[in-house]
């Protein structure tokens, strides 16, 4: 298990091999983690200080455009095709819904520090796994947890959305029933996944969505919920 070791220059600095490098400046990388190059320059420019920028080969900066253009090509000809298709207003609203997930689920900040998807590890087989899907503490985040977040977030208000509009699709008693059980379910199960995404990152985190268990339950005006 090798370390990176990154340290300012101290002419002070004891030469007590114990105690010459501090424990903030040294990354134990264990066999078993999978980081990039671009995940060991952050780590660099971070201690001290500078903007070491990762360089990439003329071959490789040529195949990125050209990947680019290609994407580009392919768009504008789908658009092409489908431009009657693209008319209809329901299309927009879901490219309004994945546009909002992308952006609200951290693309920014996962861009700008060139974040993993999520922790990978290699297993005692030798295969890369998955470890850590939320990274704990708020001072930072995996890309792939923003858009867990940013996906439940969405879903639950546009189910309450379709809570509003649900007579305007049901006609019949029992399928609105059924309609608006199924719709409060799955609103509570989403809600109980956030929370439990949220407490990963913010274990103190204690209010819950249900009443706690000293809580006054009983009529109008004897429920708890009613008292101001």
């Amino acid at each position: 298990m090798p370390y990176l070791a990154v340290s300012s220059m101290n002419l002070k600095r004891d030469a007590n091999v114990e105690t010459f490098l501090k424990e903030e400046d040294k990354w134990l990388v264990s066999n078993n983690e999978v980081y990039d190059a671009q995940m060991q320059i952050n780590f660099v420019n971070n201690h001290l200080a500078t903007d070491v920028q990762l360089k990439f080969t003329f071959a490789t900066i040529v195949m990125k455009n050209f990947l680019g253009l290609v994407v580009i090509l392919a768009f504008a000809t789908l658009v092409k095709y489908l431009y009657n298709f693209l008319l209809n207003q329901y299309v927009w609203f879901g490219v309004a819904m994945t546009v909002y997930v992308i952006c609200t689920g951290g693309i920014v900040y996962g861009m700008l520090n060139s974040m993993p998807w999520f922790k990978f590890e290699k297993n005692e087989y030798g295969s890369i796994v998955i470890t850590e899907y939320f990274m704990r503490g708020q001072r930072g985040q995996w890309a792939g947890e923003g858009y867990i977040v940013s996906v439940l977030s969405t879903c639950i208000g546009l189910t309450y959305l379709f809570l509003n509009k649900i007579r305007e699709v049901f006609n019949d008693k029992s399928k609105l029933r059924m309609a608006v059980f199924v719709s409060v379910a799955a609103i509570w199960i989403m809600q109980q996944l956030l929370l439990m995404a949220y407490r990963i990152k913010s274990p103190w985190y204690n209010p819950t969505f249900d009443p706690p268990d000293y809580y006054q339950r009983g009529s109008l005006l004897a429920d708890q919920g009613n008292n101001i």
